[in-house]
């Protein structure tokens, strides 16, 4: 290529790829569709840290998250942090944003960030969202000096040069007329940005990042008053989606619920469809499309989510680049998303530091071998890797948490260390096992522990050889072996305790597999239609 291409990555925020049509899924996503089909599809894409703030470190600078000095900060030299939302951004960080902005790009960052929450260096306050009313004047003017604050944490830890409709993090407490998806809202930031960036003239780079379909269930945002926004309240509601009926219409048309939490993730995923179209539509309207790269993918998945299980892992991406990729590609081997910026880094022709990734792009255009064929995973206390049809999970506790459990400390429990052991524990028999070994190819959801078969030992030594060998490039020790206290008869009866308590949790009517209804995208039966 004699022209630097043009960068589009859009992201979604909590997503399977079963919520989508090119996947097999039965919510209509036409525009996503179309991407897979004139482009490549992987079928065997893993995020490296299976919650928002990790993940997205690792899409912003192709390094696991586990590098943050945030995530290691407060562990002792001989121990092993607790990966949670703790992996990030400093504005010392090398990112892709940063490394193509000197190569002379247009940079851009439109949407959620929730990839820093300390602002101290700002000398202001985190820009969080008021409990105000926002059409009181002096909360909009308050809504709109904090979005100046976000805009400004994204320039200078991310190194965006131009930053708009940020959403600084989930959806959370606020007033009600802003406790709404508005998708919509950034989709009009990002036509807005292509539109200054053909004026420029130069290459760019474009990250959008949503909050569909996280929760709350983005069916209940539809009908809502889109002019209320982070940024304060528009003077006219956002044009660059279809009306908010036609969600929910698209849905009955396939035979799916509009109702419940399935419905909102379908919901969700029918609204950020309708953004990729609109910057698809843009795209061609420029003359720009043939050379331009545009990615389609998601930080981590739902169930599974924060946790190393496979579930969390497993992403939807989608890539085209017309001018230099052959289209209708369908891809089988790993890849992670460590290598999503050394990949792009290569397209673009720049240089960037050293990352934990690998460029697949020689690869996808037939020029090489597949380059990736382990993918490394670390949330909480716990780290796996998947290579071939096999993962492998290990979890070890340090040693000020092997104490407390020791001295009978409550606040210390058998698991990840992070909040969602009650979201995934209960669906997952060997979840406290301090270490599993899963055949994906026979058990996608990860219920049969083979860790003891003594027929897949040579397949746990090499994966526990894989494991070390990407561990011990990290800024803590992992060890090999769990601690010997989980031997004892007094961590069975703390497990035992736990597992106890997580089998009292009830999200669905008694009966229902949980983790399959989520990941299959099936009929939910908790919800009337």
């Amino acid at each position: 290529m004699n022209l630097q291409p043009n960068i589009v990555i859009i992201i979604a925020d909590d997503t399977t790829p079963s919520y989508h049509g090119c996947y097999g899924g039965p919510t209509p996503t036409p525009n996503i569709d179309r991407l897979a089909r004139e482009g490549v599809r992987l079928d065997r894409g893993y995020c490296a840290a299976s919650l928002c703030c990790p993940s997205r470190y690792t899409l912003f600078t192709g390094l696991f998250a586990g590098r943050s000095r945030w995530a290691y900060a407060d562990t002792a030299p001989t121990d092993p942090y607790r990966l949670e939302q703790n992996g990030m951004l400093d504005p010392e960080t090398p990112t892709l944003a940063k490394a193509l902005r000197a190569a002379g790009y247009f940079t851009g960052h439109i949407g959620k960030w929730h990839s820093q929450f300390d602002t101290s260096f700002l000398g202001q306050p985190e820009p969080v969202m008021p409990d105000g009313d926002p059409d009181d004047p002096a909360v909009d003017a308050e809504i709109r000096r904090r979005q100046t604050v976000a805009q400004e944490v994204v320039r200078q830890c991310a190194g965006f040069e131009y930053v708009d409709c940020v959403h600084w993090g989930n959806i959370g407490q606020c007033h009600p007329k802003l406790q709404a998806h508005n998708p919509m809202w950034k989709t009009d930031g990002a036509l807005r940005f292509l539109d200054a960036a053909a004026r420029k003239g130069r290459p760019f780079y474009l990250h959008l990042a949503n909050t569909v379909p996280h929760g709350p269930d983005c069916n209940k945002s539809l009908h809502k008053d889109h002019r209320y926004s982070w940024s304060g309240k528009l003077d006219q509601p956002p044009a660059s989606h279809p009306p908010d009926a036609t969600v929910l219409d698209r849905l009955r048309a396939a035979g799916l619920q509009t109702e419940g939490p399935i419905a909102g993730v379908n919901a969700g995923m029918v609204m950020l469809d309708d953004q990729v179209g609109a910057v698809l539509r843009k795209l061609d309207e420029l003359g720009i499309a043939d050379n331009t790269i545009v990615i389609y993918t998601a930080d981590h998945g739902i169930p599974g989510k924060g946790s190393c299980h496979v579930t969390g892992q497993h992403l939807p991406f989608v890539m085209r680049w017309p001018a230099a990729l052959p289209a209708s590609q369908v891809v089988h081997e790993i890849f992670s998303w460590a290598d999503v910026v050394p990949t792009l880094a290569e397209a673009c022709g720049v240089t960037l530091p050293a990352t934990d990734g690998v460029s697949v792009l020689g690869a996808l255009q037939g020029r090489q071998a597949w380059p990736r064929h382990v993918a490394f995973h670390e949330m909480g206390w716990s780290r796996s890797v998947i290579k071939g049809r096999y993962h492998y999970i290990a979890t070890r506790y340090p040693q000020p948490a092997i104490a407390a459990m020791r001295a009978g400390d409550s606040r210390v429990k058998p698991g990840l260390g992070v909040m969602f052991d009650t979201l995934n524990a209960p669906f997952l028999p060997g979840y406290f096992d301090p270490d599993q070994l899963y055949d994906l190819a026979t058990d996608p959801f990860e219920r049969v522990n083979l860790i003891n078969d003594p027929t897949r030992a040579a397949v746990v030594a090499d994966l526990r050889a894989e494991l070390k060998r990407i561990t011990d490039t990290l800024p803590r020790p992992f060890p090999a072996e769990p601690d010997p206290f989980l031997a004892t008869d007094q961590y069975r009866q703390l497990l035992a305790a736990r597992r106890a308590e997580m089998a009292a949790i009830q999200h669905y009517p008694p009966q229902s597999d949980v983790a399959r209804i989520w990941l299959a995208n099936l009929r939910d039966p908790a919800a009337a239609d």
